[in-house]
C-alpha cells in the first residue's frame, strides 16, 4: 500500500497538544485566537503546535460528506487465503467504495467498511468487485442501519467541563439548510476539505477558482443541509487508547432501540450502529490495553440483560480510515481517496 511517509520515531503528544486536539474535535474550524484563551497559549503558539500534529500525522481535520450526501454503506468482513490480506487491503485502498480498512485478529481479516451511490452500485461493488479479488476466501456483508454514535463525537478528556462549554460556544450556527448547492461545487468543495479540512475560505476560492463569498454559503448550506461534516482525527497509537476492537453483538429486536442508545455512553465507545446481518449491533471501542477488550465484554454482558456478544475482533493495524490512508499507529498521511457520495443522484 503506498504512502507518503515511512514510520519515524515521533514524540508522544503533551497536555497542551491534547487540550488543542479536543478543542479542535469540537470546533474543527475553530479560529486559533478563539480557543487561545480557553487552552491556556497564545494564538501564534496554536497554530504552530498544529502544524507539527498535522504534519508529522499525529492529529488531522477533513471534510466528509454528511449523512444525506451518503448512499447506502456496510461492514464487509473479508476472509482471506493465507498471505493475501496484505494485498487484498492495498487494491481495496484506491477504490473510493472502500472507506475505511482494518487488518485484524479474529473472525475476519480485513474489516472494511464500504459505501456506495445506491443500493445497486453497493451490491455491485460487494459481490462484483471485492469477491472477485484473487486471494479473498469468503465475505459477510452488514448492512448499516441507524447509528447511535459515531467516531466524530468521541472526545478525548482533557478539557474541563467548562472548557468544552467555552469551546461548544466559539462555534457558529450553521444558516438556513433551504439553499442549494451546484452538485460540481459541493463535488469540488468535499475534494479540497478531505484533504485538509481547516483549509480557509481564501484558500478554497483561490484553488476553485471561485468567489470567497460562493464558498462560505456553500460551506454553511452544506453544512445545515447534513451534506458535509469536519471532523477532527487523532492517531490511535498517541491517543492514550491504543487498543482498538470491534464487537458484534445480538440483541433482541424489541430492546435494540434502548440498548444501542445505553451502549454508546461508555467513554470507550466510538461507534455503535444497529446493522442488518448475522449481528444487529456492531460497536468500535478504543481501550487503554488489551486487557481491556475482555473487561468491556463482560461489563456490556453483565450490565445490559439481553445482549449476547457474538464475536469480537482486535485491530491489528488500520490501514486507511474515512478515505485517507494510514501509517502505522494510525498516523494520517497526505494520501486521500475521496468517498464515494450520493452526488450523481441530485
Amino acid at each position: 500500500m503506498s504512502t507518503d511517509g515511512a514510520s519515524t520515531q515521533i514524540a508522544g503528544l503533551d497536555e497542551t497538544d491534547r487540550r488543542l486536539i479536543q478543542a479542535l474535535q469540537i470546533n474543527p474550524r475553530a479560529r486559533w485566537a478563539a480557543i487561545a484563551p480557553i487552552i491556556g497559549v497564545d494564538s501564534v503558539t496554536l497554530a504552530r503546535r498544529w502544524e507539527r500534529l498535522s504534519g508529522h500525522g499525529l492529529a488531522w481535520v477533513a471534510g466528509h460528506p454528511g449523512a444525506e450526501a451518503r448512499g447506502p454503506s456496510a461492514i464487509v468482513e473479508v476472509e482471506a487465503e493465507p498471505g493475501a490480506t496484505l494485498e487484498i487491503a492495498s487494491v481495496l485502498a484506491a477504490d473510493a467504495e472502500a472507506f475505511t480498512i482494518d487488518h485484524t485478529a479474529g473472525g475476519r481479516d480485513l474489516l472494511v467498511i464500504v459505501g456506495a451511490a445506491d443500493p445497486d452500485a453497493l451490491s455491485e461493488y460487494i459481490m462484483g468487485r471485492m469477491r472477485r479479488l484473487t486471494g479473498v476466501r469468503a465475505t459477510r456483508t452488514l448492512l448499516l442501519s441507524s447509528p447511535f454514535t459515531d467516531a466524530g463525537q468521541w472526545r478525548l478528556r482533557s478539557l474541563s467541563a467548562e472548557e468544552v462549554a467555552s469551546v461548544e460556544r466559539t462555534i457558529v450556527a450553521p444558516v438556513s439548510a433551504r439553499g442549494h448547492v451546484e452538485p460540481r461545487l459541493e463535488h469540488d468543495l468535499l475534494q479540497v476539505l478531505g484533504h485538509d479540512g481547516r483549509a480557509t475560505v481564501t484558500t478554497i476560492a483561490r484553488e476553485l477558482g471561485t468567489g470567497q463569498r460562493r464558498i462560505s454559503e456553500a460551506f454553511a448550506t452544506l453544512s445545515a443541509q447534513g451534506r458535509l461534516v469536519v471532523r477532527t482525527e487523532v492517531a490511535r497509537a498517541h491517543s492514550g487508547w491504543p487498543v482498538h476492537a470491534w464487537y458484534f453483538l445480538r440483541v433482541p429486536a424489541n430492546k435494540a432501540e434502548r440498548v444501542g442508545s445505553a451502549i454508546a455512553r461508555p467513554s470507550e465507545v466510538r461507534m455503535a450502529v444497529s446493522t442488518i446481518g448475522p449481528y444487529n449491533l456492531v460497536l468500535s471501542v478504543w481501550m487503554r490495553a488489551l486487557a481491556d477488550v475482555q473487561r468491556l465484554e463482560a461489563a456490556i454482558e453483565e450490565s445490559i440483560p439481553g445482549v449476547s456478544i457474538a464475536d469480537r475482533s482486535v485491530v491489528l493495524r488500520s490501514l486507511k480510515k474515512e478515505g485517507r490512508y494510514l501509517r502505522a499507529g494510525g498516523m494520517a498521511t497526505g494520501v486521500v481517496v475521496p468517498l464515494q457520495t450520493s452526488l450523481l443522484h441530485r
